[in-house]
């Protein structure tokens, strides 16, 4: 622990003074990625009391980073901004090392090794977040790894885990088994206890899909995962590209289905599936779970980084851009065909 009262002002991770600008990638308005989003200077963000400073070492791409640039769908404006988006910086998660504190911060020392889920800021050199957020980076696991444990991996754990209520020896599906969620899906259902996991996803990512766990692969350019006469326990929709109807009859009776995502327009969907689905499942024996956002949660975090060092989980890295490439990756991750997860490497 470190005595709070005394701001420091040395970038330990460089031995030399915190810089009062830094490299940042930066929007003010809404649009395509590569249209909107530069790199450029800003003065570089002061811990207020309870927070903590951050070198950023990596970061890592999510969805999300996509949507708060272009503000869509429509419909999602009051979270991402009305007229103007709430987040400027993109990057939802960092990790790197403690350069400064803020007053009355105890749980971080300068120099500690951390990472989180923030609220935005991830592609810059630094980046803030109140020191409860952070996380210690336990010993065995690199920085890339723990960027990869925020948004994607949360979803993929808490939707398994607590929305799916998977347990041991239960047969699970996984549609859109690539990507940042859909990788991490694979990955954790072996861990929670599946006996036995069946993966859709496309021809390119079926070598990654057997690397991470999957006991089956359905390459849905070749084959129809309804035509193999198969049922489920836990349904984990990653895709949405089925009628509700049709993801029913893949379930054993009493099976769970989880509804992550579905295709996007530039107005209302995928709200319309998302209201359906509980309404869809409310007279059958099959439940299904109204449509949730995985929470930023310390705990599920701390445990993701401890399979790490255990050995028994290793995110799929697909990607590692430069600051300088954040509209690229960012106009990428707006295709929503990743292999895994891409980083921002400042």
């Amino acid at each position: 622990m470190t005595d709070s009262t005394q701001a420091p002002t040395r970038d330990h991770a460089t031995n030399s003074p915190v810089p009062a600008t830094m490299r940042s990638a930066f929007h003010e308005r809404y649009g395509a990625p590569e249209d909107v989003v530069s790199v450029r200077t800003v003065p570089t963000p002061k811990p207020a009391p309870g927070e903590v400073l951050v070198r950023v070492r990596a970061a890592s791409v999510n969805a999300l980073d996509w949507h708060y640039v272009t503000g869509l769908p429509m419909f999602a404006r009051p979270s991402l901004g009305l007229r103007r988006p709430k987040r400027q910086v993109p990057g939802a998660d960092a990790s790197g090392e403690v350069v400064a504190l803020g007053e009355g911060v105890t749980r971080h020392a300068i120099g500690d090794p951390v990472f989180s889920e923030v609220d935005g800021g991830g592609f810059a050199e630094y980046v803030i977040a109140p020191e409860d957020w952070w996380q210690p980076l336990p010993q065995g696991v690199s920085h890339e790894q723990a960027t990869t444990l925020g948004v994607a991996a949360e979803t993929a754990l808490q939707g398994l885990r607590d929305w799916g209520n998977l347990h041991e020896g239960q047969r699970v599906l996984i549609a859109g088994a690539s990507g940042g969620v859909g990788s991490f899906a694979v990955r954790l259902a072996k861990l929670l206890g599946a006996s036995h996991v069946t993966a859709v996803c496309s021809t390119r990512n079926v070598d990654a899909a057997l690397a991470g766990g999957a006991d089956r692969v359905v390459d849905y350019t070749r084959e129809d995962v309804r035509d193999l006469g198969d049922r489920f326990d836990v349904f984990f929709d990653n895709a949405g590209t089925m009628s509700l109807r049709e993801c029913r009859k893949l379930l054993v009776k009493g099976g769970t289905y989880v509804s992550i995502t579905a295709p996007k327009t530039k107005w209302v969907k995928p709200m319309p599936r998302m209201l359906s689905v509980p309404l869809h499942f409310a007279l059958t024996s099959e439940s299904a779970p109204a449509f949730k956002v995985a929470s930023r949660s310390a705990t599920d975090q701390s445990w993701l980084a401890a399979q790490i060092a255990a050995g028994r989980l290793e995110p799929l890295i697909e990607q590692r851009w430069s600051l300088e490439d954040a509209p690229e990756v960012l106009r990428r991750q707006g295709e929503f065909h990743a292999q895994g997860k891409s980083l921002v490497i400042p």
